[in-house]
């Protein structure tokens, strides 16, 4: 990334690591990203007196290879991968979400996977719910979690656990922060949970969900973070005229979630009847003039180009960047060029 080159029509040059920085791709502005959204839907809840449950959802024992303790290989394992068992947490996932939404129970929340020593994923999931639907949901919850192989020991303790969140003792997002760090950066916690180094662990964390294709981090309901993304580059210049989109850009800019989460019409407000979507067009290649294509199914790409709301288009992504070949590229090394 550090010797690639990219130019745009300004005829700025940054490498593509320096662009990568700049973005969520960098683990600091990742997880503080994180974080604000985090604390902005506990400050949702605590306005809307909702409560807030720690979940945790693990797989059966034939998804792990080896047992937590001696590291001894697990008779029982069926050969599944870690991508087996996060696929089978997807479809369980799948399953809790329909049936709470066939009942009418609506929440919202953040859901981490990591992985168990023997690189078996498993899901630590924060929620946000009405008081008077936090028991239903945990016994939706249990139900699916028990489906498979139900009566094998220890299903019922270590399959899926519930912490209800007391304000009294202490945050929703304190509780969850250590998980956000363990699997970004390691930073502020000294060891993992198995004593090793956390800073070391969560490089290797990074690498396991990168071989797996895991997604380490998911937003469960609320308005979309795209939108929030793409109102951080608006100017104020765009969106003077517009009352709304302005105090949107303006809660984005503020890292204001809470607020953010109100204007786009509320924690349970329905995508298509959020104040504003992702704008996205087909990309053109400028090179050949022909609509970039996606490398799987040659199938026109689309890309984000900024805001939609109540019909007007609002761009944020003006600069068209190009790769430059080597001989383009610049060179800080005067021996080696020579």
């Amino acid at each position: 990334m550090s010797s690639t080159f990219l130019s745009n029509e300004l005829g700025q040059v940054f490498t593509l690591k320096e662009l990568s920085d700049k973005s969520v791709s960098n683990p600091k502005i990742r997880k503080a990203e994180l974080m604000v959204r985090i604390r902005g839907f506990e400050e949702t809840s605590q306005a809307l007196g909702h409560e807030a449950l720690f979940v945790t959802l693990s797989c059966p024992s034939k998804y792990h290879r080896s047992f937590s303790k001696t590291g001894h290989e697990n008779p029982n394992w069926g050969g599944f991968t870690p991508l087996d068992a996060q696929a089978y947490l997807n479809n369980v996932w799948q399953r809790i979400r329909a049936s709470l939404d066939r009942s009418q129970i609506r929440f919202y929340g953040f859901r981490v996977a990591e992985p168990h020593h023997d690189g078996t994923p498993h899901w630590h999931i924060l929620l946000f719910v009405n008081v008077n639907e936090a028991k239903p949901l945990t016994e939706i919850i249990q139900h699916y979690a028990l489906l498979e192989d139900p009566d094998e020991r220890g299903a019922k303790q270590h399959r899926c656990s519930f912490t209800k969140i007391d304000p009294k003792k202490g945050s929703a997002t304190g509780y969850i922060a250590k998980y956000i760090s363990k699997n970004i950066d390691g930073a502020d916690i000294e060891h993992d949970s198995y004593g090793e180094n956390a800073a070391t662990s969560a490089e290797r964390v990074n690498a396991w969900a990168s071989c797996w294709g895991i997604r380490q981090f998911q937003q469960l309901g609320g308005p979309s973070v795209s939108v929030w993304r793409e109102a951080r580059r608006l100017k104020d210049f765009q969106t003077k005229d517009n009352k709304s989109l302005n105090e949107l850009r303006e809660a984005a800019d503020r890292s204001d979630w809470q607020k953010y989460v109100q204007l786009m019409g509320g924690v349970f407000v329905k995508r298509n009847e959020q104040l504003a979507r992702p704008l996205y067009e087909f990309e053109m290649d400028v090179s050949t003039g022909e609509l970039k294509q996606s490398h799987y199914d040659e199938e026109p790409l689309k890309t984000i180009k900024g805001i939609l709301s109540s019909g007007l288009k609002f761009i944020t992504r003006h600069l068209k960047w190009t790769k430059l070949a080597y001989r383009q590229a610049p060179c800080f090394n005067l021996e080696f060029c020579q």
